[in-house]
């Protein structure tokens, strides 16, 4: 795992509290779920073997986790997950989150079931910085996907697209270059640009 995937999964253990998206009947389901801890390995949390988010997940284990914490950073990861059957794993949630004792006494913990998030893809917006700022990764095999728009040689350097960017982060060239890790992505540059030069950001 490199260094932005560990900062990354870092921030979501810190912020602690965020939320998780499935897919139920083909609609998008969403709720707070807590991240339980972190090792090399990837993200854990828990969920109940009774919840409809325990039986989404059974159906198409991929999960769609974001959240920001105080300082408007945000974290957001696309990925798969498996089940651990080890109890040893609930046993270490309790131990790293001993507030979950007071939900789950004794032996009712064992009605939770962990689940490890071992491969994924996303990036850290950080929006506390100017202009704000993309780190993509990946992680567990997951194909890392760059973040911005580009343009391409179809350029005629009119500069349109240079004068439509709100945070200024395209440049002069004979083809004009956009800094992808500064881009907003909010489409400026294509919608200004007279030459279909631009491509839109592919997204996570």
């Amino acid at each position: 795992m490199d260094e932005v995937s560990r900062k990354a999964l870092k921030l979501l253990r810190e912020i602690k509290s965020v939320t998780f998206a499935t897919v139920k009947d083909r609609e998008p389901a969403a709720r707070i779920i807590d991240v339980m801890f972190v090792e090399e390995g990837g993200l854990y949390f828990v969920t109940a073997r009774g919840e409809s988010f325990y039986r989404q997940l059974k159906a198409n284990p991929t999960v769609a986790i974001c959240g920001m914490n105080e300082d408007y950073v945000s974290v957001r990861v696309v990925g798969n997950v498996r089940f651990c059957e080890d109890p040893r794993v609930v046993d270490k949630v309790f131990d790293l989150n001993p507030m979950m004792n007071d939900l789950y006494p004794g032996e009712k913990r064992y009605v939770l079931e962990g689940l490890h998030l071992y491969k994924g893809k996303g990036e850290i917006f950080d929006l506390s910085t100017e202009p704000p700022k993309r780190q993509r990764f990946s992680f567990g095999g997951a194909q890392l996907v760059p973040s911005g728009y580009t343009i391409t040689g179809e350029c005629t350097a009119c500069g349109i697209c240079q004068e439509a960017c709100p945070v200024d982060v395209i440049s002069e060239g004979e083809v004009y270059q956009i800094d992808v890790e500064h881009c907003l992505e909010c489409g400026a540059c294509l919608e200004a640009c007279p030459g279909n030069a631009v491509q839109p950001a592919k997204g996570l």
